[in-house]
This record gives structure tokens, sequence and C-alpha cells, in this order.
């Protein structure tokens, strides 16, 4: 179901250490620090935010841990440009900079630098992309392309997940909760010490999530998994590390899906669980041959396998990767890299869904060049790089950029950038065959046909932006964007025919779209008081889409009205005394017209207790404004079924315990 969705959204649109203490403070950190938290995934090295030269967002450990949220999805409704809506109990639509879709394509997700797209349909699947949060050192967003270091769909942006250092975790942490939609819950990580050089830690955890609410009275898309894993890092020299880790997961999401039938009825609703599992390994070595000489290597292996009732599909990704970063002289800093990647899909299918053929491996080789120029040290730098690409479905691709950033001071600066990322086709582009029924009591069929002519979609993404530190009280940041889109995909309609007894009307994949998207977004930290810090972003979107001439394809236009136009995020982080403290999130987001979604304010909160050193009570909420609401007019990543999906209002208990 997870695909005929897809398909008809995109159509219709031990040794014992010291127990740790508890997470640092939010309130505590200064308006400095915040601007000073270091970075890797603009240019795949450490550099501070504030010197970035680029559109990024970092949510740090301290957010996560006093936030409401129980996933990365509802973490990133906090950032500016960022619109993410619930689907149902599991599933996700996540847009950065438009183009919001339940298979989140365009955008790239990370995980310690594991990719975790897959070129089945050029997008994640974010309902088992679940982490110990807890172990998150930090989350950055990349609002805006990322392709010249992390290769091609790095298109509207990139969402890194970076976990703690085994160093950083030691000692003991449980934590258990449960509640109204979060049903029961709960996860355990132990760390500690091997040898002197080395760390390690491992995990597990389980949770159990109830249905939404459904206008029909149904209950199919309760969610439960079970993960663990470990991570073991070893600092071999002052100059060496060596990184291993990996995650193995388990469980089931409920999934309704309509799908046509080539006998009567000719399009029928199933309700069933998805059957989920996988477990990735990654090892990454790091080394420092000077102090102006870094080499680093990384390999990782991926498995997923997942079946629906209309589909199933077992996928195995190996992955290699290195890169060797130098000094040319005391401005000019060199990165280069070379890749390699090799995935194999098997897939099983209904009559009336398949890919053709339904199994094929993917190659991919990339390789990579960058130099940052420092024409004023401190002051004004310049960054020209490119990605080079050779894939299985559109040979070689190029993705350039330019970015300058200038500091006039210690406390402002601008910066401005240039860039040409793609988005190369996918299985679902080129190998799909999907019958939609158009009648449940005729047999008359639209047939969704991919095919070898459809193109890589291009844009040119032009940026600019400002960050400044106004008093010691307040920061903002800006920026802006104008991204053109020539040949985004369309679905043209062919001559009708008939197939033994059937009426079939033809829509093929072209790229018979084009369009511009602009947009302005704003994120500001105010700290009023040592003890209080609000956290404000506000996000303006104007696309404007249209049929290439000669197109006959007048729905994938409707894809602009699928991000909302405008959207506002407050976060606040409170400390109270007694050890209490108290983080807010409100957000308000404005209509959706093709998805019938009306604009929506919604409130999530959590309050905090630490009765003793080692033991802390919460009670969190989401949706704390309205018993439900709607986010997203479709069904799960598909097309408009009979009845919306609407989020419920979330409340639970937890506590965690740490030694």
């Amino acid at each position: 179901m997870f695909l005929a969705g897809v398909a008809a959204g995109a159509f219709a649109e031990a040794q014992q250490q010291p127990a740790p203490g508890p997470r640092q403070d939010l309130t505590k950190l200064t308006l400095e620090e915040l601007a000073n938290v270091e970075i890797v995934s603009v240019q795949k090295r450490p550099e501070m935010l504030k010197d970035t030269p680029a559109a990024v967002t970092v949510i740090t450990s301290e957010e996560i841990g006093g936030a409401s949220a129980t996933s990365i999805p509802a973490l990133l409704r906090r950032v500016a440009g960022v619109h993410v809506a619930r689907l149902n109990s599991s599933q996700w639509a996540i847009g950065i900079r438009g183009f919001t879709n339940g298979a989140t394509r365009a955008q790239l997700a990370l995980a310690d630098g594991r990719s975790l797209y897959t070129p089945l349909f050029a997008g994640t699947y974010w309902d088992v992309q679940n982490v110990f949060l807890e172990d998150v050192d930090r989350i950055e967003v990349v609002r805006g392309p990322g392709g010249t270091l992390w290769g091609a769909n790095a298109v509207t942006g990139v969402i890194n997940i970076i976990t703690k250092r085994a160093a950083d975790t030691h000692g003991g942490y449980a934590v258990a909760g449960a509640g109204n939609v979060e049903r029961g819950f709960g996860r355990a990580r132990f760390g500690g010490s091997l040898s002197e050089k080395t760390d390690y830690r491992v995990y597990g955890m389980y949770f159990d999530r109830d249905p939404e609410a459904h206008d029909d009275g149904s209950d199919y898309d309760a969610w439960r998994i079970g993960q663990g894993g470990f991570r073991i890092d070893t600092a071999r020299s002052p100059s060496e590390t060596l990184t291993f880790q990996g995650d193995i997961y388990t469980g089931r999401a409920g999934r309704r899906g309509t799908f046509a039938s080539f006998t009567a009825p000719f399009a029928r609703t199933v309700e069933d669980d998805a059957r989920l599992s996988g477990g990735n390994l990654r090892s990454r070595w790091d080394r420092s041959l000077s102090s102006e000489k870094v080499i680093s290597i990384q390999g990782y292996y991926d498995r997923t396998n997942r079946t629906e009732a209309n589909f199933s599909e077992a996928r195995d990704t190996l992955d290699l990767d290195g890169q060797y970063r130098f000094r040319l002289s005391g401005r000019q800093e060199v990165a280069f890299g070379l890749g390699y990647r090799i995935s194999d899909g098997r897939t099983k299918t209904i009559p009336t869904l398949g890919f053709v053929p339904s199994d094929k491996t993917d190659n991919l080789f990339n390789a990579f060049v960058e130099d940052t120029i420092r024409l004023v040290p401190d002051r004004l730098t310049l960054t020209l790089g490119t990605k080079v690409e050779r894939n299985d479905y559109s040979g070689f691709e190029f993705q350039p950029s330019s970015r300058l950033s200038f500091s006039w001071s210690p406390r402002h600066g601008v910066w401005g950038a240039v860039t040409r990322p793609v988005r190369t086709p996918s299985r679902f582009d080129r190998d799909l065959v999907l019958n939609i029924s158009a009648s449940p009591t005729a047999p008359t069929f639209a047939r969704l046909l991919g095919t070898d002519t459809f193109e890589t979609e291009r844009s040119l993404v032009f940026e600019a932006g400002y960050r400044g530190r106004l008093s010691r009280h307040v920061s903002v940041d800006l920026a802006g964007f104008h991204n053109r889109y020539p040949n985004l995909v369309s679905y043209e309609a062919a001559p009708r025919f008939q197939e033994t007894g059937r009426t079939i009307i033809p829509l093929r994949t072209a790229n018979g779209t084009e369009g511009t998207v602009s947009g302005v977004e704003v994120a500001a930290d105010v700290r009023p008081s040592d003890h209080f810090l609000l956290r404000a972003a506000y996000s303006y979107l104007n696309m404007k889409l249209a049929p290439r001439p000669g197109s006959t394809d007048t729905g994938s236009s409707g894809a602009e009205d699928t991000s909302p136009r405008h959207q506002i995020a407050l976060t606040t982080s409170v400390s109270l005394p007694a050890n209490v403290s108290l983080d807010a999130g409100f957000r308000w987001v404005a209509r959706l017209p093709t998805q019938v979604v009306h604009e929506y304010a919604e409130l999530d909160a959590r309050v905090t207790w630490r009765p003793l050193q080692r033991l802390d009570l919460a009670f969190a909420g989401e949706n704390l404004l309205h018993s439900n609401h709607v986010e997203f007019g479709v069904g799960a990543l598909g097309g408009r079924g009979t009845s919306f999906v609407r989020i419920r209002r979330s409340v639970y208990v937890q506590a965690g315990l740490r030694w």
C-alpha cells in the first residue's frame, strides 16, 4: 500500500563509570554558545554555525531532551522552512521549502552520515527511522541544496541526525512511560569503557502507539517497533579514531490502502499491518596525517524488509566513501572524495502493481571536490565545488556550487550561494506499472507508466542570508531563496485502448511541469533572563508551478498548494524553582487548499521535575489545543481517501533513571 499511495499522491498531486548527570539546561546556554554550535552537514567538516554560508538550523540535545516529541519528524516542526504533517500514526509528509509529500522526495536524510534514501521512490521510509533520543547529539537541518557534497536528491534540504560519542554516554539510563496515544514505551542504554582507549554503549527500545482518529471510526493504524543497537569508539592515537556501530529493528505499522483489481469489485480497500524489519552496520576511520591533512573513510551496510498488502521489498545496500582534506596555504583548504554505492532491491506485488523488472541492482559512483578560499582572513570566504555522479538511470550528473560569506564583525555576517542540484530518476519514475481503478463497477483503469525517457529533474537555486547577534539578549537568522525548476515530473495522457475486456487510460511519466519557488525564513533567539529562552521561526513560501508547453498534465502543478504559504513556530524553555523545567512549542500552519486542510494552531508542552539527582519525572502533551485535527488531506502517502485521518491529542507521563 505504501507504493500505491506514493503513486496516487504524485498523480493527484562493562567497566562501571560514574553516573552521568542530567541533561544540560537549554536556558543556561548563552546566545553566543548557541551560535557557536559546531556542525558538519554543509561542508563535511567541522565549522561554527555562525560562519556557515548556508541556511542551517541545529536542534540541540538540550532541545531534544526537553521536547514532548517522541520522533524525529515531530522535532522538525520547530525549524523554519520545514513543513511536517502527520498522515497517520506512523507516517509523515515532510517538505523543505515546498513540495510536501509522504515520500519526502528531493530531500536527503542521514543518520551519522549513513544515507536513509531509497532508490525505489527517491525518498525516505520515516516509519523505521527511530532513534534513542537521549543519545542524539544534534539534528542538523540544511534548508536548501546540499548536492555538491552529499549528492543527487539533496535538492531542497538535508536532515542529518548525529548521535553522541560512546565516551559521552557512560553509565546507565532507562526511561518508561505511557499515555492515551503512546500506549507504552521504554528504552534503556548502558555505556562504559572496554579499555583505556575504547568506549562502548548498547541500547534497546520498544514503543506501542495507538491509532489516530478516523472519520469512519476505523482503527487500523496502530504502530509498534522494537529496536536495539550498539556503538564502539576507539581512539587508537591522539590523531586516529575508529567507530563501529549498528542497529536492528522489527515491528508492525497499520495501513489502509485502496488499490485496483482486475476482477470485480475493481477497487478494493484493505486494512492490514505492514511488517517492517531491518538493520545496519557502519564503520568510520578518521586519521589526521598532520595539522593540515585529514583523511576519512566510511563504509556501511543497510538491510530493509517491508511487506504490505499489495507490495513487498527486500533491499540490501553497501556504501563506501572516502574523503581527503588538506591546506594549500594558510588561506586555502581543499577537499575531495570518492564513493561507490550498490543497492539491490527485490520486489513482489499484486497483478495491478509492478516494477519491470521486479528485481534490480543500482550502482552509483561519485566524486567531489571543494575549494575554500579565505580571500580576507576572518572576513571574506569563497567556496567553490562540484559533485560528479554516474548512476544507472541518467548517466553522469554534475552539481556545481559557489558560496560567498562576509563578516564585518564577529557578531554579524552575510552569505550568498548559487547552486545547481538535481533529482535523478528512481525506479518509480522509470520502471513502475500501476493500475488505478477509475470505477469500482466498471473495468476502466488509469495506468501509470514509468518511462525510460524520464530525465533528471534539474534546478537552479539562488540563496542569501544574514546572521547576527543584535544584543546580548537577541540573535537573528534570515534567509531568502529563489529556485527555478524547468522540468519537474508530470503524467502525460496517451490514447486509451482496450486490453482483454478492460479499458486502459495510459499516463506516462515525463518532465512536463515547470515553475519557481521563492521564500523567506526568519529565526530568532530571545533570552530576556538567565532562566528563559524563546526561539521563534517564521517562513513564507511562494510556489508557482504550471504545465510546460505541450504538456497535457494539469494535476502535477497542484503540488504548489501542498505546502503552507505561512508558518510560525514558537518554542520556549523555562527553568523554574524546585528543579522544575517547562518546555513548550506553539505552531501555526496556514491552509493547504488542494489538501482541503484549513489553517490550524497547536501546542505541545512538557513539564519535567527532578526530585532526585538521578531521577526525572515528566508530564507531556502534544496537540493540546484540539481533541483532534487534520494535518494532510490525503490517505497515507497517497490519493484522497473516503475519510480524513485526524491527529489526536496525546498526553503521557514518563520516568527516567540514571545510574
